[in-house]
């Protein structure tokens, strides 16, 4: 069976996505080459593998691509963060590997073992994210803006949506576009 062939508009769109998408996450966590290479060529091939459910009715090729490779993105940065968690370094005051009388593995760990990525306060990202941020609302209609600002004064969504003055579906519709209006700009909400 001979696969539908994907369209030149579509497949530009792909790759300045994917290479968009590689450039943002690059930056953000200060990829080698090797790995940037490696990323950009995954979310391509994503974004063709997803070419058939592209429909030019519903979205422009460029907004397709880039809230598929948006959401491939956070999958392959949620995957790296997990795998950066787990890397550790044992520190030089361990014994040697060949001594007789070195200490079992699970004894190093309380005082040796050192968290690769230790410093919480990523200001790089952090100033990324921010820049996004301010980006994604300078875009937002004053509708969305109103209702953003709304959103930022209340503590909790519960309180916000009693205080809205809206049918809760309403309300939570208006939410969910918000969302969606921070995730074309790479900006995903806390699960």
């Amino acid at each position: 069976m001979k696969k539908p062939s994907i369209d030149q508009t579509y497949l530009d769109a792909a790759l300045a996505a994917a290479a968009t998408r590689t450039y943002r996450l690059a930056a953000r966590l200060g990829l080698p080459s090797a790995d940037r290479e490696d990323m950009q060529q995954e979310l391509l091939l994503d974004l063709l593998e997803r070419a058939p459910g592209f429909d030019p009715q519903r979205a422009s090729a460029n907004t397709f691509t880039g809230v598929v490779s948006g959401h491939r993105a956070v999958e392959v940065l949620d995957a790296l963060m997990k795998d950066r968690g787990r890397m550790s370094f044992f520190s030089g005051v361990s014994d040697a590997a060949n001594d007789s009388e070195m200490n079992e593995p699970h004894q190093l760990y309380d005082d040796d073992v050192v968290p690769m990525w230790a410093d919480e306060t990523d200001e790089l990202s952090m100033s990324i994210g921010l820049r996004d941020m301010q980006r994604a609302y300078e875009y937002m209609t004053d509708e969305q803006r109103d209702f953003f600002d709304f959103l930022d004064s209340h503590l909790d969504l519960t309180s916000a949506c009693k205080a809205s003055g809206v049918s809760s579906a309403t309300f939570y519709r208006r939410v969910a576009e918000i969302q969606m209006h921070l995730r074309m700009f790479g900006i995903r909400s806390a699960a």
